[in-house]
């Protein structure tokens, strides 16, 4: 699937208000990802239920002074901010989880994710399968078996397996292969 594909698909779904949230993180020089079902929806994936909330990542940590740049910032455009241990719970007409970069946030991570919009882009599917893996709530792993019985013929699994290694969930994930009958 090409770049205009991802593109168009994501801008078929984006909404509205998250291009202010994007433009007051890309303002402060950081990179945005989609993470989680919307994601995963881009993809072209279907999950067989719907999701309220949008997930995003951004490419640093939080310092104190970042967390303060940001929450004056939204604060300021209307958006009402909380503070949560992972990040940033942000509500107005749409609820927005910002979290924290993901623990497998890499330059591989940054190299093999698309472009939505400059500085927005959205992972690649290996990426948000471990990703989901991480979670390991139900409402993921059910997602996660959508992803990959739909999917499976098209990852790159050589990569995929790389970073399942990496975040020491192999178990896990060969037992849910195992489970879905693939390998």
């Amino acid at each position: 699937m090409g770049e205009v594909v991802y593109r168009e698909r994501a801008r078929d779904i984006l909404h509205p208000t998250l291009y202010r949230i994007f433009n007051v993180l890309n303002s402060l020089g950081l990179k945005v990802f989609i993470i989680g079902a919307r994601s995963i929806l881009i993809h072209g994936v279907d999950l067989g239920r719907e999701t309220r909330d949008w997930d995003i990542a951004i490419d640093k940590s939080f310092t104190p002074e970042l967390r303060d740049k940001i929450t004056r910032l939204l604060r300021n455009m209307g958006f009402k901010v909380q503070w949560r241990k992972w990040g940033f719970l942000v509500s107005n007409d749409v609820h927005v989880d910002i979290n924290y970069a993901p623990l497998i946030l890499d330059e591989e991570f940054i190299n093999r994710s698309r472009v939505i919009e400059e500085s927005v882009y959205v992972p690649c599917l290996e990426d948000i399968i471990v990703l989901k893996l991480m979670s390991s709530e139900k409402k993921d792993i059910a997602d996660l078996k959508r992803v990959l019985h739909q999917s499976w013929g098209r990852l790159d699994k050589d990569y995929l397996y790389m970073r399942v290694k990496q975040t020491g969930l192999e178990r896990e994930f060969n037992r849910l292969l195992k489970r879905l009958g693939l390998k």
